[in-house]
Formats: structure tokens, sequence, C-alpha cells
């Protein structure tokens, strides 16, 4: 009980309180330090009462006493709040000081923790947390990704048509997809070797992306030769026109392929369109329907001597590969 210690035990108890502590009257001055707001000031004790908290702790603690003045005349409190001083950080705590006459505040008590390892602490462990997470980012974006082409691969088609399958339906867009196949490509490896052959593909993956133009336009490398450009809110004959804009821009590449017919590199493009979708109708359905379909397409396509495009009839079904 506080009964049991004497005025000269609890005068003492305060001088050697373990963390910086003071008492500041109404014009920020010094009346009481303990021994280590003493230290943190390099200044005597004694020296220190009288002297302005500012001198040490600059304009800015001016302020804050002066806010917290205010603050207990209108009989709030205040809480506990980090403080940057002296190249280091501190949790405040400022409590009124009042006499039993008068309960206007005539001075605050203010303790000092200083929390300056603890917020180093808490840095790093937000830049480690925030690498991590950018480097998490930058693995699935990886898993998502072709290496080759720089264009989404299959795993992230898998992943992401479902999803704007799901978007037609809630939205009652249609939706289409085109499945393209380099001609004889091959053949081209075989003249031009595997490096020659890793050239045209990236060339041909840049050109598609440049025809594809609209956000949400997705454009993947779905194995090998073979590519799927899925276009979300396309009907038909939108789709029609972005197959065309495909060719060109790769016929526009201007690529030799001296094994090809026409003596430059080109491409077969089967086309696949649903109109707006039914909610009833399960993804994965409308997923295969829609890939089955661009498929048929492109076989029709190559069938028909290649380098061409076909929109895939409702009731066309072609065998074969």
């Amino acid at each position: 009980m506080l009964s049991q210690i004497s005025e000269l035990e609890l005068r003492e108890l305060y001088i050697k309180f373990p963390v910086p502590a003071c008492v500041l009257d109404r014009e920020g001055r010094y009346i009481a330090v303990n021994e280590e707001m003493a230290s943190l000031l390099a200044t005597p004790g004694p020296e220190l009462v009288g002297r302005r908290a500012a001198q040490y702790f600059g304009p800015l603690a001016d302020e804050r006493i002066a806010r917290d003045f205010a603050t207990f005349d209108a009989g709030r409190s205040i809480p506990n709040h980090e403080f940057p001083a002296l190249g280091r950080v501190y949790i405040v705590a400022s409590r009124p000081v009042r006499r039993d006459s008068d309960n206007k505040a005539f001075a605050i008590h203010v303790v000092l923790v200083d929390i300056t390892d603890r917020k180093r602490l808490e840095t790093q462990l937000e830049n480690a947390n925030r690498q991590l997470s950018e480097a998490n980012h930058k693995l699935t974006e990886a898993a998502r990704t072709d290496a080759l082409t720089g264009l989404w691969n299959r795993h992230a088609l898998e992943e992401l048509m479902p999803w704007e399958i799901g978007r037609s339906q809630r939205d009652g867009t249609p939706l289409s997809v085109l499945m393209i196949d380099i001609d004889r490509f091959k053949k081209y490896n075989d003249r031009y070797g595997h490096l020659g052959g890793d050239e045209a593909l990236h060339a041909v993956a840049q050109a598609m992306v440049g025809a594809a133009t609209r956000p949400g336009d997705m454009v993947t490398r779905f194995g090998g030769e073979e590519f799927l450009v899925l276009l979300p809110g396309t009907d038909a004959a939108g789709a029609l026109k972005v197959a065309a804009n495909i060719q060109q821009a790769i016929a526009a590449l201007a690529i030799p392929h001296e094994a090809s017919p026409t003596g430059w590199l080109t491409v077969s493009i089967g086309v696949a369109s649903l109109p707006p979708l039914a909610a009833s109708i399960p993804a994965g359905d409308l997923r295969t329907a829609l890939i089955e379909d661009a498929d048929q397409a492109l076989y029709a396509v190559k069938q028909g001597g290649r380098n061409g495009v076909r929109l895939h009839a409702p009731d066309e079904r072609v065998t074969g590969g």
C-alpha cells in the first residue's frame, strides 16, 4: 500500500524510475525530472528544473504541451502516442497533475518509453513481408507466363477462362475464342533450326498481342506452335475481325518460310463463339464446347489448305487431328 511508503521513499522511487519521466508546468518548464530523463537530455536534474522542454525537444514540444493542457482542461484524457525526438521514437504517456482544491491541472506528468528498437524491427518485418509478397507475386506470374513468348500460358488460361465464362453469364454478353496454329511449323524448325523457330514463335506472339488490343482480350500459348485467344464480350463477327487483324499482323512480319507453298510464315485460325450465356449451363461445359468448336474449325482450315480463317458452324462436327 502507498500509505506504507514514506514521502522520501516515494521521491526516491520517482527519481530512480527506470524510464524517463518529468513534470511540466503550463509554460512547458520542468518542475521535476528523474535520473533517466536527466540522462536522456545529458543535463543534471537540478539544472533542468526551470528550463523549457522546447529547448531540448524543439518547438513541437510547446505545441504538444499546450494541446495536452487544453485537452485536460476540457475534461478529456490523452491516449498514449508516439513521439519522435532526439533521433529516437518514444511512446508518450501524459497525465494531468491537479490539486485537491482546484480541479484544473497545474502541471502534467510525462513518461517516455523508448520504442526505437521495436519500431526498427517492425519496419524490418514490414519490408520482409513486402519483399515476400513481391516474390510470391513474381512466382505466381512466372507460373502463369510462357517463358519463351511472354504470353499467358495454358495454366493461366485454365484459371481465368472459367472466371470469364462466369462473367459473361452474369452480364449476358457473348464470348469467343480463336484457336491459332502456325502453318507447317515442324518444317520451319527443320529448315531454320529450333533457335529460328523460337524467334518466330516470339515474333508471332507479339503480333497477336498487338492485334488483340482490348484490355479483356487474353492471348495465350496453348502448346507448341498453337495459341488460343480469349475474347470476352465479343460475338462471332467481332471475333472474325480480330482473326483477320491477327493474320494481317503476322503477314506484315514477312517471315520467310521456304517449306511453305506461300514462301512466308502463315497461320490457320479456327473461330468459335457463344451468344449471351445462360447462367444455368456449367462453366466447365461451356469451356469444353468453346475450345472443341474452335479446334474443329481450325482443323477444317487445315483440311482446306491452311492459311485461312473459319468460323465454327453449330451443326459442324469434323473428326480428325
